[in-house]
């Protein structure tokens, strides 16, 4: 009797470990680690050979725990954790933290096309990929913040920062096509452009 328990407490363990240690790891590593942590647990038999008096049943159970414990990983890693330190919102921080502060740099160098009346550059950069790749990822790192994986993009705080930010440049972009330079809209969605950074934990774009 205590040597199935130990048994069992050994593979109620090793799922502990899967499902804690499985956080940052991609949904295929994250079989794979449950895959090697169960074997390794089934290949060490203590105190003279118990494993070979498990019944099918104990094996199905521990492995149920495993799989348990990393679909809670799942969830949370899915909704970006509790709080803004979630897994999800630090995969986001690095796949677009780069873009935003590139994007960010280019806006803030328009200010001097802006200042000289040279509407045409201005335009130039309004239909270029860098700012296209601006709202791109400026919207997809600060939908990161989420609370959870249900919570309403427009209830958060980051994405109401970076849309009062767009709603500005986009503005300024449409007197453009009216032969338009805005420059007071340009100003407004500089001021909204550092609010979002400082926002999203990005340094401010410096003048």
């Amino acid at each position: 009797a205590c040597q199935h328990i130990r048994f069992k407490f050994r593979m109620w363990l090793w799922a502990l470990v899967v499902g804690c240690g499985a956080v940052q790891l991609s949904g295929e590593s994250r079989a794979v680690r449950a895959r090697l942590a169960l074997k390794q647990a089934l290949a060490e038999p203590s105190d003279g050979g118990v494993i070979g008096t498990v019944t099918r049943r104990e094996a199905l159970g521990a492995s149920l725990a495993a799989a348990t414990a990393l679909a809670r990983v799942a969830r949370v890693d899915a909704s970006g954790g509790a709080t803004a330190g979630g897994a999800y919102l630090l995969r986001a921080k690095e796949r677009y933290n780069a873009r935003v502060v590139a994007g960010a740099k280019d806006f803030r160098a328009v200010a001097g096309a802006v200042d000289s009346g040279d509407a045409q550059s201005v335009s130039a950069f309004f239909s270029g990929a860098s700012y296209e790749d601006l709202c791109a990822a400026g919207f997809l790192l600060s939908n990161a913040f989420r609370s959870n994986s249900t919570q309403n993009p427009d209830k958060i705080l980051q994405v109401k920062k970076f849309k009062a930010f767009q709603k500005e440049a986009d503005g300024v972009a449409a007197a453009l096509k009216k032969r338009k330079l805005d420059k007071e809209g340009f100003a407004r969605a500089l001021e909204a452009l550092d609010d979002y950074m400082a926002s999203v934990d990005l340094q401010q774009i410096p003048a």
